[in-house]
């Protein structure tokens, strides 16, 4: 009988650990990625309307010598307040499920204006409306995909993102009511030694944070967050920037759980040996 419950005991030690392991997983990712404030705050901090607007500055450039219009003639024809609009736009549209359009409509105009007043410095002549009307639809669609290349797909991910919502306020609860059952069941199990109760979730937090540790370390060893590249320069860089501090979060939640569940375990070990070395005494 003895061994059963012992048995059961660590059935239900390596329950809480993987329980533990999983609702924090699920709980850092809800509150990062999933949180559309905190992309918003990422794009900020990597500086990213600005190196948006200089990729596209440098794709326009090869529209600049298709035409042979003077380079003057797109500047300033997208501006960083457009672009994190624009940006807004698309992530209201994942996030939010809202369905708005990125008008494209200033840029023409910009375009449209600037060409008039270089026509009359290089003396370069257009004859033919449909022409502006060709370079403009083409500057437009290059400004689209440049600012997202996935605009197209922008319902199919927000149905992904609301299952995923969905089933993760799941998990978390069936993961907490999981915690707190196997919590209860290894007192009540430890009833008349609670102190063996103490250092039994003492080794289940230890390998939960031991766990995160070696997670984290082979992450960075097997791949080089800082050379991943997607989409563009300035999305990696956000990309490598949010996986980097991801990393960094588990990394810390691990020397957290590693340090509560080796002090639980001293705990419990102590008393363990006061309750004995007492029992020695009295025997004495």
């Amino acid at each position: 009988m003895k061994v059963i419950s012992t048995i059961i005991k660590y059935i239900i030690s390596i329950i809480l650990a993987i329980a533990t392991i999983l609702f924090l997983v699920i709980n850092l990712t809800s509150s990062t990625i999933l949180e559309k404030n905190y992309l918003l705050s990422k794009l900020e901090e990597v500086d990213y309307y600005n190196k948006i607007q200089e990729e596209i500055k440098s794709n326009f450039e090869n529209y600049i010598y298709q035409s042979g219009l003077d380079e003057s003639a797109f500047d300033n024809i997208v501006s960083k307040e457009k672009i994190q609009k624009d940006t807004q736009i698309i992530i209201n549209n994942i996030y939010d499920g809202t369905s708005d359009k990125i008008d494209t409509q200033e840029i023409k105009d910009n375009l449209n204006e600037n060409i008039e007043k270089t026509m009359v410095i290089s003396r370069f002549n257009i004859t033919q409306r449909n022409a502006i009307d060709t370079l403009a639809d083409k500057i437009c669609s290059e400004y689209t995909k440049t600012i997202s290349s996935f605009s197209s797909y922008e319902t199919q991910i927000h149905n992904v993102y609301e299952h995923a919502k969905t089933y993760i306020e799941l998990a978390k609860k069936g993961l907490l009511i999981t915690i707190g059952v196997t919590f209860i069941l290894l007192l009540l199990l430890n009833m008349k030694k609670i102190y063996k109760a103490v250092t039994q979730i003492g080794v289940s937090l230890t390998v939960s944070g031991i766990f995160y540790i070696f997670i984290n370390t082979f992450v960075n060893m097997k791949i080089k967050i800082q050379a991943l590249t997607i989409l563009n320069t300035a999305i990696s860089e956000a990309l490598r920037n949010i996986l980097a501090e991801l990393l960094n979060n588990i990394k810390n939640y691990g020397y957290i759980l590693l340090v509560i569940g080796l002090i639980l375990i001293i705990i419990g070990n102590i008393i363990n040996s006061v309750i004995k070395n007492k029992k020695e005494t009295e025997e004495e």
